[in-house]
């Protein structure tokens, strides 16, 4: 069973698509922070870099937008600072780096994809069968326009004319809207905003294999009812309101309590865990950098069961199901680098490389595979719009910096013991507090703290405090 739960609030829009009663794809629209992937804007070209094969656009937001060559739609030389040009964020600001931005709009419906700069008709790969996809070519072929090109999505497998035909209505109808607005307004400014969370969701994932799809907002419940009758009517029944007193992503339905699987908000805390047990004992170990993600398989207890190798492919099957699912839920994108067991028979690497291929075709973003090396070793890459969920929803540790370490209790308790003997001075009637977090207080036992009395000449009391951090730490002389 596959659902999709909306929690709405006055600061932040969080989606959940669940399958069995597990979360597999989580989308959140900070209300302060909105995401300006998919929004148009007439910009003003603020530099040409020839050596970087790219434009730098001012598009009215606090970093200006990448423009490379090969988003053009006119030659470059056409590029200039007096002149302003439309473009479209392809991709979200991440760190440093502004927004990715392209000159090739594309306006998504719920069936199609409408590129008016281009003349290509597509079939979304999804769509395998050789028949349907002429099918639908043809149909495409006959009722589009005579300027602009159109790919057909997934959800429209199986479709019929009319149905397109009232998508490229609206498609065109909204395009002329983006242009007119581009003439008539005369300073830099956003031309189209793309869909909310909420309708981005129905446009995107609303289709047969969705149950029901729950909003807890009244609101919003009523302007997606409205929405869902305007882009596809017939899946209006599947819209409910959630009026349950406990809240829309602590609740428990019967397929997760049956899967064993915890409610939605106990599994979006897990999305921060670096450490991912897996059935039979193994684990995986998912370390996100800027620009890499290293993924690391362990059998762990595993042992048993079979032979060796028997162990190892098992141990490495359940990870790539789980990596797969992990790559969708956290939004990891970019260069990824999975470390497999071992495995020593080639016919066991290439099934292992079949399955991540056949597991990834689920996912809307793009992927590109290479096969198992000997060494265990798969690379990857998976298309990056907006930054990753774990850097979405948490930030740097302050105190470790983001290494992920704390210095241990006894290079702590070395420390402190060093800091003791440098600072105070030797005999004296007064004693030597110390104040400590208790994990290093538990080094300080009797023995130890009696070699350091023994070295200055003076008492010195344990006081054991959990609030101060792990790292901190007090010396004070007297009472």
């Amino acid at each position: 069973m596959k659902e999709i739960l909306a929690n709405c609030t006055e600061d932040e829009v969080r989606v959940a698509i669940v399958e069995d009663g597990r979360l597999a794809d989580l989308f959140i629209e900070r209300l302060g922070e909105k995401n300006i992937v998919g929004n148009v804007y007439k910009g003003r070209v603020v530099s040409v870099l020839e050596g970087m094969q790219a434009a730098f656009v001012d598009i009215g937001i606090s970093r200006n937008g990448y423009l490379p060559f090969s988003e053009l739609t006119v030659d470059k030389s056409q590029l200039c600072k007096t002149k302003p040009v439309l473009v479209q964020v392809t991709k979200g600001p991440l760190g440093t780096k502004g927004s990715k931005v392209t000159q090739q709009i594309s306006l998504p419906g719920h069936y199609l994809v409408y590129i008016p700069s281009s003349f290509h008709i597509g079939i979304s790969k999804n769509i395998n069968v050789e028949k349907e996809r002429t099918r639908l070519k043809s149909i495409i072929e006959e009722i589009k326009p005579p300027t602009g090109g159109f790919i057909v999505r997934s959800e429209g497998a199986g479709k019929e004319k009319d149905v397109f035909k009232r998508e490229i209505k609206y498609l065109i109808r909204l395009w002329e809207i983006i242009r007119r607005k581009f003439n008539t307004d005369s300073n830099i400014s956003l031309i189209h905003r793309d869909l909310g969370l909420v309708f981005k969701t129905v446009r995107d994932y609303l289709n047969e294999d969705i149950s029901a799809f729950f909003i807890d907002s009244k609101s919003e419940y009523e302007d997606t009812l409205d929405f869902v009758e305007m882009v596809s009517p017939k899946f209006k029944s599947k819209i409910h309101l959630y009026k349950g007193k406990t809240p829309i992503f602590e609740m428990n339905s019967a397929v997760a309590d049956k899967s064993g699987m915890n409610n939605v908000e106990q599994q979006i805390k897990n999305i921060q865990k670096q450490k991912i047990k897996l059935p039979s004992g193994g684990y995986i170990i998912i370390q996100e950098a800027e620009t890499l993600c290293a993924i690391d398989v362990n059998s762990g207890r595993f042992t048993k069961g079979g032979s060796h190798d028997e162990i190892i492919f098992k141990t490495n099957i359940e990870a790539i199901y789980e990596i797969a699912s992990q790559l969708r839920l956290r939004n990891i994108g970019g260069i990824i680098v999975i470390d497999l067991i071992d495995m020593k028979r080639s016919s066991d690497r290439k099934k292992i490389f079949r399955l991540l291929l056949g597991l990834m075709k689920k996912d809307k973003a793009k992927t590109e595979i290479l096969p198992v090396t000997k060494l265990g070793l798969i690379e990857m890459t998976r298309e990056r719009k907006t930054e990753s969920m774990v850097n979405f929803l948490s930030e740097t540790c302050p105190y470790c910096a983001g290494s992920g370490n704390v210095l241990s209790r006894e290079t702590m308790a070395i420390k402190i013991k060093k800091e003791i003997l440098k600072l105070v001075t030797r005999g004296g009637e007064q004693p030597v507090r110390l104040v400590i977090h208790p994990d290093i207080a538990e080094v300080f036992d009797e023995e130890y703290v009696k070699k350091i009395e023994k070295s200055i000449s003076r008492k010195i009391i344990i006081e054991s405090n959990a609030r101060i951090h792990r790292e901190d730490y007090k010396i004070i002389l007297g009472n």
